[in-house]
């Protein structure tokens, strides 16, 4: 049973992989809706200018088609995907999300929206952290790390 009615998150969703499937599984488990930011191709790579491997990035089309396809796939019907270009997305000017679900890693952006949110008189959010998701050699699961085996595999074709 839900906790809350709506829960929101964002991120890259970048060749959806098993760390984004355990935020989404989270937030489906914790609202009735889920309101999903996803970044623009401008601002996820802005986000990520070290990384020699982005132009394997997916583009936003196909994110957000394999993020939908996850979602229905679970049985989640009620939920919308909204582009985002900054990190707060529309955290701070939604007034009927109740909980927000995030990684170790983005926890610190959660408390600066609930401060934010709260200085603009909105109810702060319930936060749920969803720890990392290692790969079978104790690596963490991240889009960073298949876009570089992408590159790795093109490499020695």
């Amino acid at each position: 049973m839900p906790w809350v009615d709506e829960v929101i998150m964002g991120g890259t969703f970048d060749h959806l992989h098993q760390g984004h499937k355990a935020l989404l599984e989270a937030a489906i488990s914790m609202g009735n809706f889920i309101r999903v930011g996803i970044t623009t191709d401008e601002f996820a790579k802005s986000l990520r200018r070290s990384d020699s491997h982005l132009h394997l990035m997916q583009p936003l089309d196909i994110r957000i088609d394999k993020l939908e396809k996850y979602l229905q796939s679970r049985g989640c019907e009620k939920f919308e995907i909204i582009e985002i270009d900054d990190r707060y997305g529309f955290a701070l000017n939604s007034p009927d999300a109740e909980g927000i679900v995030v990684t170790e890693e983005t926890y610190p952006t959660a408390v600066d929206i609930n401060k934010l949110r709260s200085m603009n008189s909105i109810d702060q959010l319930l936060i749920l952290v969803i720890p990392f998701v290692f790969d079978d050699e104790g690596i963490i699961i991240s889009s960073r790390r298949i876009r570089q085996q992408l590159a790795e595999i093109t490499e020695k074709e």
